[in-house]
Parts: C-alpha cells; structure tokens; sequence
C-alpha cells in the first residue's frame, strides 16, 4: 500500500487532496499541512520539558490543509465519506485556528471527500461549508492498488 506524502492524511485520503489540487491548486499561493491548532493538554506529573511539549503536541487539534492567498486563508477536512465529525472538525478547527493565528482574512471551510449523503451536504452547505466531491478517487485507488 503507498504511503501518504500528506502529513496526517492516510494514503486514500491523499489520493482525495490530489484530486483536488489537480483542479485548484493554481488559485492558491500555497499550503500548509498538518497545522496544530488548540492548547493541548499536559499529562499530570509530567515535568521532563521533552515530554511535556511531545504530550502538548500530541494533543493538539490538526487541521489537514491550510490553504493561503492574498486575503484568504482556506481551512480543508480531508475525509472519505465525510459525515458529522467532519462537520464538527472543520467548525472547531476554525474557531481554533482563529484564536491562535488570528487571520486578518476571509476564513473558508472546506471538505474534501468521495462521498456525502444528502443530510450531510444540507448542513455543510447551511454552515456555510464548500464541498468538494471526488467519487473517482476510488477509482484512482483502485488502479494504485493493483
């Protein structure tokens, strides 16, 4: 099985993104990948620093994709058969993106995906959420698979 050349994005999740970057990658200036967002959480005791920024890091939230152009910052799930979790993530990611990094832009969620059933896509696109809907990828999958 390939391996991800996305921080944090499985190997299918990967073959998703590039779905996606085949189409857009040219409207944005670049990417980040794997962005920690969130305090983390410090196990109690721990005092060694080398732990206590490992449990730090550990624990914080990561967002798949950040993706940055003049005026805008782009915050990406990549998920296959996305669902509510993807919908909390990308809410929470936001939020907490927000709160560290403090954008002077237009903030934009995103999913990218193969698969959404129509309850889901109703609240995504009520959030205000873009989706972005790569049935193929199982097909691109498939043959990688071989």
């Amino acid at each position: 099985m390939p391996r991800s050349q996305y921080k944090h994005m499985s190997p299918y999740e990967s073959v998703l993104w590039d779905q996606y970057l085949f189409k857009f990658r040219d409207y944005f200036e670049g990417f980040e990948y794997d962005v920690r967002v969130g305090e983390g959480q410090i196990s109690p005791g721990v005092t060694n620093p080398v732990y206590v920024e490992a449990g730090m890091k550990l624990t914080q939230k990561r967002i798949d994709a950040v993706g940055k152009r003049t005026g805008e910052v782009w915050i990406y799930e990549v998920k296959a058969n996305a669902g509510l979790s993807a919908l909390g993530q990308l809410i929470a990611y936001r939020d907490l993106y927000v709160r560290q990094f403090v954008p002077q832009a237009t903030m934009t969620l995103a999913i990218v995906t193969d698969f959404m059933n129509r309850d889901e896509e109703f609240l995504f696109v009520k959030q205000g959420i873009r989706i972005f809907l790569y049935p193929e990828a199982a097909d691109v999958w498939a043959q990688m698979s071989l």
